[in-house]
Protein backbone atom coordinates (compact mmCIF):
# COMPACT_ATOMS: atom_id res chain seq x y z
CA UNK A 1 0.00 0.00 0.00
CA UNK A 2 1.43 3.58 0.82
CA UNK A 3 4.73 2.87 1.61
CA UNK A 4 6.02 1.37 -1.08
CA UNK A 5 8.14 -1.11 0.55
CA UNK A 6 10.72 -3.44 -0.54
CA UNK A 7 10.65 -6.42 1.27
CA UNK A 8 11.21 -8.78 -1.41
CA UNK A 9 13.60 -11.57 -3.16
CA UNK A 10 14.97 -9.32 -5.70
CA UNK A 11 15.40 -6.17 -3.17
CA UNK A 12 17.74 -9.03 -0.94
CA UNK A 13 19.49 -9.96 -4.15
CA UNK A 14 20.23 -5.92 -4.86
CA UNK A 15 20.63 -4.95 -1.52
CA UNK A 16 22.08 -7.97 0.69
CA UNK A 17 23.12 -5.10 3.53
CA UNK A 18 19.96 -3.17 3.35
CA UNK A 19 19.32 -1.59 6.99
CA UNK A 20 16.92 -3.38 9.17
CA UNK A 21 14.38 -2.05 11.19
CA UNK A 22 13.44 0.85 8.45
CA UNK A 23 10.41 2.76 9.00
CA UNK A 24 8.53 1.21 6.26
CA UNK A 25 9.23 -2.06 7.42
CA UNK A 26 5.93 -4.36 7.08
CA UNK A 27 3.80 -1.15 6.26
CA UNK A 28 0.70 -3.36 4.68
CA UNK A 29 -2.68 -4.28 6.61
CA UNK A 30 -3.14 -7.96 5.81
CA UNK A 31 -6.59 -9.38 6.27
CA UNK A 32 -8.02 -10.33 9.46
CA UNK A 33 -10.17 -13.23 11.04
CA UNK A 34 -13.20 -12.08 12.68
CA UNK A 35 -12.47 -12.64 16.20
CA UNK A 36 -10.12 -9.76 15.30
CA UNK A 37 -12.50 -7.54 16.44
CA UNK A 38 -12.85 -9.13 19.70
CA UNK A 39 -9.88 -7.21 21.32
CA UNK A 40 -10.58 -3.68 19.95
CA UNK A 41 -11.03 -1.21 22.98
CA UNK A 42 -13.50 0.44 20.51
CA UNK A 43 -15.49 -2.44 20.72
CA UNK A 44 -15.18 -2.51 24.89
CA UNK A 45 -17.86 -2.56 27.68
CA UNK A 46 -16.25 0.90 28.96
CA UNK A 47 -17.00 3.77 27.58
CA UNK A 48 -14.02 5.05 25.14
CA UNK A 49 -12.96 8.29 24.59
CA UNK A 50 -16.03 10.87 24.16
CA UNK A 51 -14.05 14.05 22.90
CA UNK A 52 -10.36 13.22 21.09
CA UNK A 53 -8.36 16.13 20.89
CA UNK A 54 -4.83 15.11 19.13
CA UNK A 55 -1.98 16.64 20.81
CA UNK A 56 0.01 19.65 18.96
CA UNK A 57 2.43 18.97 16.86
CA UNK A 58 3.70 22.84 16.75
CA UNK A 59 1.91 24.49 19.39
CA UNK A 60 3.23 25.06 23.38
CA UNK A 61 6.29 23.97 25.11
CA UNK A 62 6.94 20.40 24.85
CA UNK A 63 6.41 18.60 28.25
CA UNK A 64 6.22 15.25 27.92
CA UNK A 65 7.45 12.73 25.72
CA UNK A 66 7.52 8.81 24.46
CA UNK A 67 10.66 7.51 23.51
CA UNK A 68 11.56 3.92 22.69
CA UNK A 69 15.05 2.71 22.80
CA UNK A 70 15.93 -1.04 21.94
CA UNK A 71 18.84 -3.11 22.15
CA UNK A 72 19.56 -2.70 18.88
CA UNK A 73 19.90 1.45 18.65
CA UNK A 74 21.30 1.01 22.53
CA UNK A 75 24.34 -0.85 21.82
CA UNK A 76 24.96 1.30 18.09
CA UNK A 77 26.91 4.04 18.71
CA UNK A 78 25.27 6.38 15.70
CA UNK A 79 21.97 5.52 17.34
CA UNK A 80 23.00 6.29 20.72
CA UNK A 81 24.28 9.34 20.28
CA UNK A 82 21.03 10.73 18.15
CA UNK A 83 18.92 9.62 21.47
CA UNK A 84 21.08 11.39 23.57
CA UNK A 85 21.32 14.47 21.57
CA UNK A 86 17.60 14.91 21.90
CA UNK A 87 17.31 13.99 25.99
CA UNK A 88 19.94 16.59 26.53
CA UNK A 89 18.07 19.67 24.75
CA UNK A 90 15.20 18.69 25.91
CA UNK A 91 15.04 21.83 29.33
CA UNK A 92 14.69 20.29 32.58
CA UNK A 93 11.47 20.00 33.82
CA UNK A 94 10.58 17.42 30.48
CA UNK A 95 8.66 14.32 31.95
CA UNK A 96 9.25 11.01 29.65
CA UNK A 97 8.02 8.02 29.18
CA UNK A 98 10.68 5.18 28.29
CA UNK A 99 10.31 2.17 26.73
CA UNK A 100 13.20 -0.27 26.64
CA UNK A 101 14.28 -3.51 26.79
CA UNK A 102 14.83 -4.52 30.55
CA UNK A 103 18.28 -5.86 30.13
CA UNK A 104 19.42 -2.34 28.93
CA UNK A 105 18.08 -0.25 32.07
CA UNK A 106 20.90 0.89 33.64
CA UNK A 107 22.51 2.64 30.48
CA UNK A 108 19.06 4.11 29.71
CA UNK A 109 18.57 5.55 33.30
CA UNK A 110 22.31 6.75 32.75
CA UNK A 111 21.31 8.86 29.63
CA UNK A 112 18.75 11.00 32.03
CA UNK A 113 20.95 11.78 34.64
CA UNK A 114 20.63 15.46 33.31
CA UNK A 115 17.26 15.14 34.46
CA UNK A 116 15.27 14.50 37.95
CA UNK A 117 14.78 10.75 38.18
CA UNK A 118 11.09 11.68 39.20
CA UNK A 119 10.60 12.97 35.80
CA UNK A 120 11.19 9.62 34.01
CA UNK A 121 8.90 6.88 33.92
CA UNK A 122 10.63 3.76 32.15
CA UNK A 123 8.97 1.06 30.73
CA UNK A 124 10.32 -2.30 30.42
CA UNK A 125 9.77 -4.77 27.32
CA UNK A 126 11.44 -8.32 27.70
CA UNK A 127 14.37 -8.84 25.78
CA UNK A 128 12.60 -11.52 23.54
CA UNK A 129 10.13 -8.56 22.41
CA UNK A 130 11.32 -7.20 19.07
CA UNK A 131 9.90 -3.38 18.69
CA UNK A 132 11.89 -0.39 17.13
CA UNK A 133 12.66 3.28 17.85
CA UNK A 134 10.11 4.90 15.42
CA UNK A 135 8.17 6.05 18.69
CA UNK A 136 5.98 8.25 16.34
CA UNK A 137 3.93 5.67 14.34
CA UNK A 138 2.16 3.08 16.28
CA UNK A 139 -0.56 5.15 17.52
CA UNK A 140 -1.95 8.77 17.67
CA UNK A 141 -1.35 10.73 21.29
CA UNK A 142 -4.46 12.89 21.82
CA UNK A 143 -6.44 14.12 24.63
CA UNK A 144 -9.89 13.43 25.58
CA UNK A 145 -11.55 16.84 26.50
CA UNK A 146 -14.33 15.63 28.12
CA UNK A 147 -12.66 14.98 31.21
CA UNK A 148 -11.42 18.03 31.22
CA UNK A 149 -14.46 19.22 32.87
CA UNK A 150 -13.99 17.13 36.22
CA UNK A 151 -10.23 17.60 35.95
CA UNK A 152 -7.35 20.20 35.54
CA UNK A 153 -6.67 18.77 32.35
CA UNK A 154 -8.22 15.51 30.06
CA UNK A 155 -6.71 12.01 30.06
CA UNK A 156 -3.96 11.17 27.79
CA UNK A 157 -4.41 8.15 25.51
CA UNK A 158 -2.54 6.34 22.78
CA UNK A 159 -4.96 5.60 19.86
CA UNK A 160 -3.84 2.62 17.81
CA UNK A 161 -4.85 1.86 14.40
CA UNK A 162 -6.92 -1.31 12.96
CA UNK A 163 -3.53 -2.92 12.48
CA UNK A 164 0.31 -1.89 12.80
CA UNK A 165 2.39 -4.93 11.94
CA UNK A 166 6.11 -3.33 12.43
CA UNK A 167 8.06 -5.94 14.36
CA UNK A 168 6.26 -5.62 18.12
CA UNK A 169 5.43 -1.58 17.60
CA UNK A 170 1.68 -2.84 18.40
CA UNK A 171 2.72 -3.99 21.99
CA UNK A 172 4.14 -0.58 22.89
CA UNK A 173 1.02 1.24 24.03
CA UNK A 174 -0.89 -1.53 26.13
CA UNK A 175 2.43 -1.55 27.92
CA UNK A 176 2.35 2.25 28.17
CA UNK A 177 -0.67 2.17 29.65
CA UNK A 178 0.53 -0.93 32.30
CA UNK A 179 3.03 1.40 33.84
CA UNK A 180 1.68 5.37 33.17
CA UNK A 181 -1.35 6.81 33.42
CA UNK A 182 -1.23 7.21 29.68
CA UNK A 183 -4.68 4.89 28.29
CA UNK A 184 -4.42 2.81 25.60
CA UNK A 185 -7.34 2.81 22.90
CA UNK A 186 -7.73 1.92 19.42
CA UNK A 187 -9.80 2.82 15.86
CA UNK A 188 -11.08 1.01 13.62
CA UNK A 189 -9.18 3.14 11.07
CA UNK A 190 -5.88 3.02 8.96
CA UNK A 191 -3.05 5.93 10.08
CA UNK A 192 0.19 6.33 11.24
CA UNK A 193 1.48 8.77 13.32
CA UNK A 194 4.04 10.10 11.04
CA UNK A 195 1.64 10.37 8.53
CA UNK A 196 -0.35 13.04 11.05
CA UNK A 197 1.02 16.68 11.79
CA UNK A 198 -1.52 18.82 14.08
CA UNK A 199 -2.10 22.24 13.75
CA UNK A 200 -4.68 24.83 15.56
CA UNK A 201 -7.92 24.52 14.17
CA UNK A 202 -7.07 21.82 11.50
CA UNK A 203 -5.17 18.49 11.33
CA UNK A 204 -3.55 16.93 8.35
CA UNK A 205 -3.52 12.79 7.02
CA UNK A 206 -1.06 11.77 4.23
CA UNK A 207 -3.93 11.08 1.70
CA UNK A 208 -2.55 7.52 1.27
CA UNK A 209 -3.89 5.94 4.72
CA UNK A 210 -6.97 8.00 4.15
CA UNK A 211 -7.50 5.53 0.97
CA UNK A 212 -6.15 2.77 2.60
CA UNK A 213 -9.13 3.06 5.15
CA UNK A 214 -11.62 3.35 1.87
CA UNK A 215 -10.21 0.19 0.58
CA UNK A 216 -10.44 -1.69 3.69
CA UNK A 217 -13.77 -0.89 4.17
CA UNK A 218 -15.06 -1.89 0.50
CA UNK A 219 -12.63 -5.28 1.07
CA UNK A 220 -14.49 -5.64 4.29
CA UNK A 221 -11.50 -6.11 5.73
CA UNK A 222 -12.69 -3.32 8.70
CA UNK A 223 -15.77 -4.03 11.21
CA UNK A 224 -18.07 -1.14 9.83
CA UNK A 225 -20.73 -0.68 7.33
CA UNK A 226 -21.50 2.43 6.13
CA UNK A 227 -24.70 3.84 6.89
CA UNK A 228 -27.55 4.87 4.51
CA UNK A 229 -27.68 8.05 2.96
CA UNK A 230 -23.59 8.86 3.63
CA UNK A 231 -21.27 7.96 0.96
CA UNK A 232 -18.13 5.87 2.06
CA UNK A 233 -16.11 8.98 2.06
CA UNK A 234 -18.20 10.93 4.08
CA UNK A 235 -18.61 8.10 6.84
CA UNK A 236 -14.54 7.64 6.90
CA UNK A 237 -14.37 11.53 7.52
CA UNK A 238 -17.05 10.61 10.27
CA UNK A 239 -14.86 8.34 11.90
CA UNK A 240 -11.86 10.20 12.07
CA UNK A 241 -13.84 13.20 13.73
CA UNK A 242 -15.09 10.47 16.15
CA UNK A 243 -12.10 8.70 17.53
CA UNK A 244 -9.31 11.02 16.41
CA UNK A 245 -10.33 14.66 16.31
CA UNK A 246 -13.73 15.98 17.25
CA UNK A 247 -13.36 19.64 16.53
CA UNK A 248 -10.25 20.32 14.46
CA UNK A 249 -10.74 19.84 10.29
CA UNK A 250 -9.22 17.15 8.19
CA UNK A 251 -7.20 18.41 6.11
CA UNK A 252 -5.27 15.39 3.33
CA UNK A 253 -2.12 16.02 1.97
CA UNK A 254 -1.38 14.32 -1.30
CA UNK A 255 -1.02 14.54 -5.13
CA UNK A 256 -4.01 14.26 -7.30
CA UNK A 257 -2.83 11.39 -9.24
CA UNK A 258 -0.85 8.49 -8.36
CA UNK A 259 2.87 9.42 -8.71
CA UNK A 260 4.18 6.41 -11.19
CA UNK A 261 7.62 6.26 -10.35
CA UNK A 262 8.59 2.10 -11.18
CA UNK A 263 10.30 0.40 -8.64
CA UNK A 264 13.88 -0.16 -11.08
CA UNK A 265 15.21 1.68 -13.18
CA UNK A 266 18.31 1.31 -15.82
CA UNK A 267 20.61 4.47 -15.91
CA UNK A 268 23.55 4.42 -18.40
CA UNK A 269 25.97 7.55 -17.89
CA UNK A 270 29.36 8.35 -19.36
CA UNK A 271 30.18 4.19 -19.85
CA UNK A 272 28.35 3.24 -16.55
CA UNK A 273 25.60 1.32 -16.04
CA UNK A 274 23.28 1.87 -12.41
CA UNK A 275 20.40 0.03 -11.64
CA UNK A 276 18.09 2.97 -9.36
CA UNK A 277 15.88 1.70 -6.79
CA UNK A 278 14.10 5.12 -5.92
CA UNK A 279 11.11 4.24 -4.35
CA UNK A 280 11.90 3.06 -0.79
CA UNK A 281 10.69 5.79 0.93
CA UNK A 282 8.12 7.09 -1.48
CA UNK A 283 4.08 6.44 -0.92
CA UNK A 284 1.42 6.03 -3.83
CA UNK A 285 0.08 10.45 -3.62
CA UNK A 286 2.85 11.00 -1.39
CA UNK A 287 6.63 12.11 -2.48
CA UNK A 288 7.60 10.80 0.95
CA UNK A 289 5.29 7.69 2.63
CA UNK A 290 4.64 10.01 5.85
CA UNK A 291 4.21 13.46 5.45
CA UNK A 292 6.14 14.64 8.70
CA UNK A 293 9.36 13.99 6.32
CA UNK A 294 8.32 16.57 4.27
CA UNK A 295 5.78 19.23 5.61
CA UNK A 296 6.30 20.89 8.97
CA UNK A 297 4.08 23.07 10.86
CA UNK A 298 5.69 26.19 12.60
CA UNK A 299 2.53 28.42 13.70
CA UNK A 300 0.83 31.40 12.69
CA UNK A 301 3.00 33.84 10.58
CA UNK A 302 2.70 37.74 10.75
CA UNK A 303 0.29 37.76 8.60
CA UNK A 304 -2.10 35.64 10.86
CA UNK A 305 -1.82 32.92 8.17
CA UNK A 306 -0.41 29.67 9.47
CA UNK A 307 3.14 28.68 7.64
CA UNK A 308 4.16 25.38 7.03
CA UNK A 309 7.54 24.57 5.45
CA UNK A 310 7.30 22.05 2.41
CA UNK A 311 10.49 20.43 1.32
CA UNK A 312 12.06 21.03 -2.56
CA UNK A 313 14.72 18.75 -3.64
CA UNK A 314 15.26 21.19 -6.61
CA UNK A 315 16.31 23.72 -3.69
CA UNK A 316 18.89 20.80 -2.46
CA UNK A 317 20.14 20.21 -5.57
CA UNK A 318 21.23 24.23 -6.58
CA UNK A 319 22.68 24.22 -3.19
CA UNK A 320 24.98 21.14 -3.01
CA UNK A 321 25.21 20.68 -7.23
CA UNK A 322 23.36 17.91 -7.59
CA UNK A 323 20.97 16.55 -9.82
CA UNK A 324 17.96 14.17 -7.95
CA UNK A 325 16.37 12.78 -11.30
CA UNK A 326 13.76 10.22 -9.25
CA UNK A 327 13.11 12.96 -6.70
CA UNK A 328 9.63 13.76 -8.03
CA UNK A 329 10.05 17.44 -7.38
CA UNK A 330 6.30 18.27 -9.38
CA UNK A 331 4.82 16.15 -5.87
CA UNK A 332 6.34 18.72 -4.17
CA UNK A 333 5.50 21.70 -5.61
CA UNK A 334 1.69 20.59 -6.07
CA UNK A 335 1.40 19.66 -2.21
CA UNK A 336 2.83 23.54 -1.52
CA UNK A 337 0.56 25.14 -4.45
CA UNK A 338 -2.00 23.51 -2.78
CA UNK A 339 -1.76 24.74 0.50
CA UNK A 340 -0.98 28.30 -0.64
CA UNK A 341 -4.72 27.45 -2.36
CA UNK A 342 -6.06 26.57 0.65
CA UNK A 343 -4.87 29.79 2.62
CA UNK A 344 -0.88 28.77 4.54
CA UNK A 345 1.84 30.80 4.31
CA UNK A 346 4.37 28.29 2.16
CA UNK A 347 7.82 28.18 3.18
CA UNK A 348 10.20 25.92 0.39
CA UNK A 349 13.27 24.08 2.42
CA UNK A 350 15.56 21.87 0.75
CA UNK A 351 15.33 18.47 1.09
CA UNK A 352 17.78 15.78 -0.05
CA UNK A 353 17.16 12.67 -2.36
CA UNK A 354 20.27 11.23 -2.16
CA UNK A 355 21.58 8.05 -3.52
CA UNK A 356 23.80 5.32 -1.91
CA UNK A 357 25.77 2.79 -3.94
CA UNK A 358 25.00 -0.96 -2.29
CA UNK A 359 26.20 -3.11 -4.32
CA UNK A 360 28.23 -3.71 -7.55
CA UNK A 361 27.50 -7.24 -9.65
CA UNK A 362 28.28 -8.20 -13.19
CA UNK A 363 25.92 -7.76 -15.76
CA UNK A 364 25.85 -11.41 -16.45
CA UNK A 365 24.89 -12.23 -12.59
CA UNK A 366 21.83 -9.71 -12.82
CA UNK A 367 20.98 -11.19 -16.10
CA UNK A 368 21.11 -14.58 -14.64
CA UNK A 369 18.96 -13.72 -11.43
CA UNK A 370 16.45 -12.36 -14.01
CA UNK A 371 15.61 -15.10 -15.03
CA UNK A 372 14.64 -17.03 -11.76
CA UNK A 373 10.98 -17.21 -10.95
CA UNK A 374 12.40 -14.07 -7.77
CA UNK A 375 14.29 -11.75 -10.16
CA UNK A 376 11.32 -12.06 -12.61
CA UNK A 377 10.38 -8.10 -12.42
CA UNK A 378 13.97 -7.42 -13.08
CA UNK A 379 13.84 -8.64 -16.66
CA UNK A 380 12.34 -4.96 -17.97
CA UNK A 381 15.77 -3.53 -16.98
CA UNK A 382 18.22 -5.95 -17.83
CA UNK A 383 16.61 -5.73 -21.38
CA UNK A 384 17.13 -1.77 -21.12
CA UNK A 385 21.03 -2.83 -20.05
CA UNK A 386 21.07 -4.73 -23.05
CA UNK A 387 19.93 -2.32 -25.71
CA UNK A 388 22.43 0.10 -24.03
CA UNK A 389 25.19 -1.94 -24.54
CA UNK A 390 26.19 -3.82 -21.39
CA UNK A 391 28.45 -7.02 -21.91
CA UNK A 392 28.27 -9.82 -19.37
CA UNK A 393 31.40 -8.58 -17.82
CA UNK A 394 30.29 -5.14 -17.48
CA UNK A 395 29.85 -4.02 -13.72
CA UNK A 396 26.04 -2.91 -12.90
CA UNK A 397 26.13 -0.42 -9.82
CA UNK A 398 23.25 -0.53 -7.61
CA UNK A 399 21.86 2.75 -6.57
CA UNK A 400 18.95 3.04 -3.26
CA UNK A 401 18.15 6.14 -2.71
CA UNK A 402 16.73 7.53 0.68
CA UNK A 403 15.66 10.84 1.71
CA UNK A 404 17.47 13.25 4.12
CA UNK A 405 15.52 16.01 5.53
CA UNK A 406 15.45 18.61 7.99
CA UNK A 407 11.74 18.97 8.10
CA UNK A 408 11.45 15.86 10.44
CA UNK A 409 12.16 18.43 13.51
CA UNK A 410 10.66 19.33 16.87
CA UNK A 411 9.04 22.65 17.00
CA UNK A 412 8.26 24.44 20.09
CA UNK A 413 6.15 27.78 19.45
CA UNK A 414 4.93 29.07 23.17
CA UNK A 415 4.41 32.00 25.14
CA UNK A 416 6.03 30.75 28.11
CA UNK A 417 8.95 29.35 26.54
CA UNK A 418 9.15 30.87 23.40
CA UNK A 419 10.39 29.60 20.04
CA UNK A 420 12.73 27.09 19.63
CA UNK A 421 13.19 24.12 16.80
CA UNK A 422 15.04 21.05 17.32
CA UNK A 423 17.08 20.21 13.99
CA UNK A 424 19.02 17.02 12.78
CA UNK A 425 22.08 17.80 11.16
CA UNK A 426 23.60 15.58 8.35
CA UNK A 427 27.04 17.85 7.90
CA UNK A 428 29.35 14.57 9.12
CA UNK A 429 32.02 12.21 7.30
CA UNK A 430 31.23 11.07 4.09
CA UNK A 431 27.90 13.36 4.06
CA UNK A 432 29.90 16.72 5.27
CA UNK A 433 28.91 18.55 2.15
CA UNK A 434 25.31 18.59 3.45
CA UNK A 435 26.48 20.92 6.23
CA UNK A 436 25.93 23.72 3.74
CA UNK A 437 22.35 22.71 4.02
CA UNK A 438 22.41 22.41 8.35
CA UNK A 439 23.56 26.04 8.25
CA UNK A 440 20.81 26.68 5.45
CA UNK A 441 18.12 25.64 7.44
CA UNK A 442 19.95 26.89 10.62
CA UNK A 443 19.37 30.54 9.21
CA UNK A 444 15.63 29.78 7.52
CA UNK A 445 14.73 29.30 11.42
CA UNK A 446 16.61 31.93 12.80
CA UNK A 447 14.82 33.89 10.40
CA UNK A 448 11.23 32.85 11.22
CA UNK A 449 11.81 33.95 14.79
CA UNK A 450 13.34 30.70 16.50
CA UNK A 451 16.01 30.03 18.15
CA UNK A 452 17.49 26.57 16.81
CA UNK A 453 18.59 24.07 18.52
CA UNK A 454 21.44 21.84 16.35
CA UNK A 455 21.11 17.79 17.29
CA UNK A 456 23.34 15.28 16.72
CA UNK A 457 24.35 13.27 13.54
CA UNK A 458 21.06 11.78 12.41
CA UNK A 459 22.40 10.00 8.77
CA UNK A 460 22.31 6.73 10.04
CA UNK A 461 18.65 7.32 10.41
CA UNK A 462 17.85 8.52 7.68
CA UNK A 463 19.55 5.76 5.55
CA UNK A 464 16.56 3.96 7.77
CA UNK A 465 13.88 6.73 6.29
CA UNK A 466 13.26 8.38 9.56
CA UNK A 467 14.78 11.14 11.33
CA UNK A 468 14.01 12.84 14.57
CA UNK A 469 10.53 13.23 14.65
CA UNK A 470 9.97 9.69 14.20
CA UNK A 471 11.99 8.86 17.36
CA UNK A 472 9.41 10.42 19.73
CA UNK A 473 5.88 11.47 20.64
CA UNK A 474 4.80 13.97 21.92
CA UNK A 475 2.32 13.30 24.87
CA UNK A 476 1.78 16.40 26.92
CA UNK A 477 2.04 20.18 25.76
CA UNK A 478 1.47 23.17 27.66
CA UNK A 479 -0.25 25.93 25.53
Amino acid sequence: MGAGTYGDAAYRFLVPDAPHHKRTDRDLFPAFDSTRAATLNVFRARPGVQRPSLVSSWSGSIDRLLLSFPSYGVHAAELAAGYRSVIDAMRVGTQFVVVHHESDRQTVEEWFSGHPAGNVSYVPMPDYVDFTDWAEDGYLALVDTADAEDADEGRTYLLEPWSFPRSGDSLIADNVEEHTSVRASQAPLVFQGGNCLIGDDFWLLGTDYFLDTLELIRSGELPVSVPEGRTEVEFVRELFSRHVDSARELQLVGTKRPLGLKKYYATADAGEFFLDLPGGGTGDLQPIFHIDMFVTLAGPADDGRFRVLVGSPRLADEVLGTKSPYALQNAYDEIAAEFDRRGFSVQRNPLVHRPQITQQLTFAALRDFAGTADGAELREVVAEFTAAGAQPGSTIQVRSWHHITWNNCLVENSSSVGRTVYLPTFGHGEQADLAVIDDEMDRLWTGLGFEVVRLADFNAFASRLGVVHCIKKYLGRSA
